[in-house]
């Protein structure tokens, strides 16, 4: 009995002691690419897409969309370009570039439709 309390109270003691990891939420992703395809709008793997300051910047960052047809950006809060790269056999029903604005709370998403042979 006497070896319960004493574990006890060292593990409540050391969780007081302990930073709270809850203190801070996460942040919020800047945004999210969603490439799909068809007129079901399948979720389409493997696309590319450059992320870049409205403002311009040198340095792209690369985000591929994975099995879910989706990518996330997980930068700060700001207006963004997105520029997706087609793959072979298809063609893109809007813009090649999207310019998308995050805000803190909301996190944009950047739609590419495809029609795929």
């Amino acid at each position: 009995m006497r070896r319960t309390l004493l574990v006890t109270s060292v593990l409540a003691a050391a969780c007081a002691l302990a930073p709270s990891a809850a203190a801070e939420p996460p942040a919020d992703p800047a945004l999210k690419v969603q490439a799909v395809y068809g007129t079901e709008q399948f979720p389409m793997a493997g696309v590319a897409a450059d992320i870049t300051p409205c403002g311009g910047g040198a340095n792209p960052a690369t985000i591929t969309t994975g099995i879910d047809g989706s990518a996330v950006y997980p930068g700060a809060p700001g207006c963004y370009r997105v520029q997706i790269s087609t793959p072979v056999g298809c063609s893109l029903d809007s813009d090649a570039a999207l310019e998308v604005t995050s805000v803190p709370g909301v996190t944009p998403v950047a739609t590419f439709r495809f029609r795929c042979a």
